[in-house]
Parts: C-alpha cells; sequence; structure tokens
C-alpha cells in the first residue's frame, strides 16, 4: 500500500476497530458521462471526508498538485504524493474543468 491509509490531502489515518481505513477516489469518474479509466493513475487515496470534497467538486488539485478550495482558491494543502504513485494529470485537468478552474493559475486565485 502505497500511503499506508493516509488521505493524499490532509495525511489523516483514519483507525477503525478492523484497522485503518481510506477509500479509493476516481480523479475522472468512471462511466457515462465522464468515462474516467480504472486505473490507479486515476485514482487517490483519501479520507471519507475529502472523498465526498472532492467528488463534490469542493476541492481541486491545480498545476502545482496543491489543493484548493474551487470557489475561491484558497490553498487547503499540498497533495501527498508517492514517488512511484503516476497520477494521471489529464484525469487531474478534467476534474479541475468540472471545478471551473482548468485555467487556473496562482495569480487568479
Amino acid at each position: 500500500m502505497l500511503y499506508q491509509h493516509g488521505c493524499q490531502v490532509c495525511g489523516v489515518q483514519l483507525e477503525t476497530r478492523f484497522g485503518h481505513y481510506s477509500e479509493a477516489a476516481h480523479i475522472q469518474g468512471l462511466g457515462t458521462p465522464h468515462d474516467g479509466p480504472d486505473r490507479l493513475s486515476n485514482m487517490l487515496c483519501l479520507c471519507p471526508n475529502h472523498h465526498v470534497q472532492f467528488d463534490r467538486l469542493f476541492l481541486f488539485i491545480d498545476e502545482e498538485w496543491k489543493v484548493r478550495r474551487s470557489r475561491d482558491g484558497e490553498l487547503i494543502s499540498s497533495l501527498i504524493r508517492h514517488p512511484e504513485h503516476v497520477i494521471d494529470e489529464a484525469c487531474v485537468e478534467y476534474h479541475r474543468g468540472l471545478c471551473g478552474r482548468s485555467s487556473y493559475s496562482l495569480g487568479s486565485a
């Protein structure tokens, strides 16, 4: 496990009675209308809270791998990345577009 169940946004390892828990979040959704690939390069390891926020377009990842709030670009954190986890930048850009931030730059927030 690349992230040992640690959230790539906040780093939290949620503990349960049966061990740590995390969720695999697709960056570009599967199926119609998104048609994202079901590959590790299209997934993030997130805690349940950040998974919901990511899926509901509250958060996006900018071009410098910073996690930001969609409504105003406020910095939340740097995305935690494992060197063996290659993330598909096209999927990240797709999600950014859904958040209305496809042309995001540090000077536009």
